[in-house]
């Protein structure tokens, strides 16, 4: 398994991570009601500084989203499967405030019914029941069977952002934790495609009320959620071929990002090449580009 950082020097490399550590905290984070802008995010997490005026909540998920990104990462050369301790391990580090409840469980799967609201076709709102408490512990084994199996080789670039959606889509529809399920589906999807050797799939921020219509869009499909028995009682259908589409877009920002960190290696690797000819050349000028 080759990281996509793995051609980069090591000033490069850190450069690019912090990059995305900060661009991929700073959205999925933002997606969830976070005050702090992208330059706040990295303010905090470069200089380990508050910003003033900003609820200290907020610098909390700042903090436990850009560890759960190393956890992550971590993961990539991870030998055996993914468990569901490992994910409750993800979750108490995403949720960073301290909950004393016990209907809202940090590190557990949920214990009570959780809803949302949406806006219907009618134009009216209503309210969408997710998988029921007792279902979510086989729907999320299927779910990590489903992980694993996606993990188990490299995928090529498609397959990849098929992968992602699949897992991220499914995550967010059984709704496991009772707070938290889009801040991790957003990072645990991206393990198949890091280990295949590229970078992660970052939902921008702007993008934010079409990331979401298109999720609710897509759960409106699923007559009586709240009785899902399995996973592959989901429906595979034009929503969902939408959301893929959608999640293909989302992979620019961060693409965009190892190619200028690539340009950056290939002009440093053309200086280290021309450096002994000018060295011998005694006056003969510079022969980077020749």
């Amino acid at each position: 398994m080759n990281p996509f950082y793995a051609k980069l020097d090591a000033d490069i490399k850190a450069t690019l991570l912090a990059q995305i550590r900060n661009l991929w905290t700073h959205t999925s984070t933002a997606i969830e009601g976070n005050s702090l802008t992208l330059g706040d995010t990295a303010f905090v997490l470069e200089e380990g500084l508050t910003v003033a005026g900003k609820p200290l909540r907020d610098h909390q998920e700042i903090y436990g989203h850009a560890k759960a990104i190393e956890i992550v990462y971590a993961w990539m050369d991870k030998q055996s499967s993914l468990q569901e301790e490992d994910l409750f391990a993800l979750h108490r580090t995403v949720l960073t405030e301290a909950i004393m409840d016990i209907y809202k469980p940090v590190g557990k799967w949920k214990n009570e019914s959780n809803f949302t609201n949406y806006i219907g076709n009618d134009g009216r709102q209503h309210l969408r029941e997710f998988p029921a408490p007792k279902k979510i512990p086989t729907l999320m084994s299927q779910w990590l069977e489903k992980l694993n199996q996606f993990c188990a080789k490299p995928l090529t670039g498609i397959n990849a952002v098929g992968a992602y959606a699949s897992l991220h889509l499914d995550f967010v529809t059984i709704h496991p934790f009772f707070d938290g399920n889009g801040r991790v589906a957003r990072l645990i999807s991206n393990l198949p495609v890091l280990r295949s050797g590229f970078p992660p799939i970052v939902v921008p921020t702007e993008a934010r009320q079409e990331y979401k219509r298109s999720i609710s869009d897509y759960q409106v499909t699923i007559p009586e959620l709240e009785r899902l028995e399995t996973l592959p009682g989901l429906p595979d259908n034009l929503e969902r071929d939408h959301f893929r589409g959608l999640c293909r877009s989302y992979w620019e920002p961060t693409q965009t990002l190892l190619r200028e960190a690539m340009e950056m290696q290939k002009k440093r690797d053309v200086q280290r090449s021309a450096a002994p000819e000018h060295e011998e050349d005694h006056g003969a000028g510079d022969n980077i580009g020749r």
